[in-house]
């Protein structure tokens, strides 16, 4: 009876231990990111922005697509017509501008463009008309 009162001890305090191991590197890790930070991103972004609108009546269009080809990275207009979205630094950005959203607000055709990267700027604006 001794050896199986034993084994619970020992079986318990094993589980303890573990319990108390995971706990105990958790808050090790805590304290480190609190001391530390969290890792950066150590890559070069870019803030690509714009507006979109129709090419008649310059009115601006919601709902619309904004796709970088390289990634499939997209982002999607807001009622006021504009976008915003950050990705990698490359030489150049082929973007798609497609209406998805069918009758909503309006049809509008595909549009897709290429913006070539000039300098070592940190932002690209563009502002497309849709037909």
């Amino acid at each position: 009876m001794k050896n199986v009162n034993q084994n619970q001890r020992l079986r318990k305090r094993k589980i303890f231990r573990t319990v108390f191991g995971v706990f105990s590197l958790s808050g090790i890790m805590f304290t480190f990111q609190a001391c530390y930070g969290t890792p950066e991103d150590f890559g070069q972004d870019i803030l690509i922005s714009g507006k979109v609108t129709s090419a008649v009546g310059q009115e601006s269009i919601s709902g619309i697509k904004v796709t970088l080809t390289q990634s499939g990275q997209y982002a999607k207009t807001a009622n006021d017509g504009t976008f915003a979205m950050y990705c990698e630094k490359m030489d150049e950005y082929n973007l798609v501008f497609s209406d998805t959203d069918g009758t909503e607000n309006g049809q509008y055709q595909t549009c897709d463009t290429i913006v070539k990267l000039a300098d070592q700027s940190e932002r690209i604006t563009i502002n497309v008309g849709l037909k």
